[in-house]
């Protein structure tokens, strides 16, 4: 149980590690995608871990201490966990093989993926208190209404950077420090101090569950 929680706490600081180690990279010019900026970073970093990684870490961590997970709330965490891992490979290839991924795509996905959220949460309403009974289900229930607003913060990114990347910049997959990103990487770093307010309050709930186990 222990290492889990402490997983949860520091897990803000390893998505920054991790995207700090990708910037050094992609900035090299030894990749395809061209250059890209901090607040693009630190944002394509959370989105992989927080929603690749992150909901298997709190299945888990549910699992282990043996607290009440609603089945919708379950089930809901697993669509979830499908649609982005069913994008996730295929979306690499393209970019990376195939070289034929386009600002449409993701925006179609990401608003899918959204609409499914919303879906499943006015389905589930009568036993949405169910998914905060306990602090365990409880994280997980708030990154998934957090992540139906990082979803659609997401199509929004790939909608402006659409419109600003020129027609001839086909293999340009990320906004760079360049000026005309800047209203972009401004949006962004909005949403990236969001993002990671949220895992920072993850973060002091693993504190205070890690020590409340520990103390009985």
């Amino acid at each position: 149980m222990t290492p889990l929680l402490l997983a949860l706490a520091v897990f803000p600081f390893v998505i920054a590690a991790m995207g700090a180690a990708f910037r050094r990279r992609q900035n090299s010019g030894k990749t395809v995608g061209g250059d890209i900026s901090w607040p693009k970073t630190f944002w394509l970093a959370y989105t992989i871990m927080a929603w690749f990684v992150l909901p298997w870490l709190l299945l888990a961590t549910i699992s282990v201490q043996g607290a009440l997970l609603y089945p919708s709330l379950k089930w809901l965490t697993y669509l979830h966990l499908a649609s982005w891992w069913i994008r996730g490979p295929l979306e690499l290839f393209m970019i990376y093989k195939w070289f034929n991924w386009s600002p449409r795509y993701g925006i179609a996905h990401d608003l899918v993926h959204a609409a499914m959220l919303a879906l499943g949460f006015a389905i589930s309403f009568d036993s949405m208190p169910f998914w905060f009974s306990n602090s365990y289900s409880s994280l997980l229930a708030f990154f998934l209404f957090f992540t139906f607003f990082t979803t659609l913060a997401e199509a929004l990114f790939a909608f402006l950077f659409f419109h600003v990347r020129t027609a001839s910049e086909d293999l340009i997959y990320f906004a760079s420090d360049e000026p005309r990103w800047k209203m972009i990487n401004q949006i962004t770093l909005t949403v990236v101090i969001a993002s990671f307010a949220h895992l920072g309050f993850q973060s002091v709930q693993a504190l205070r569950l890690l020590f409340s186990t520990r103390g009985d």
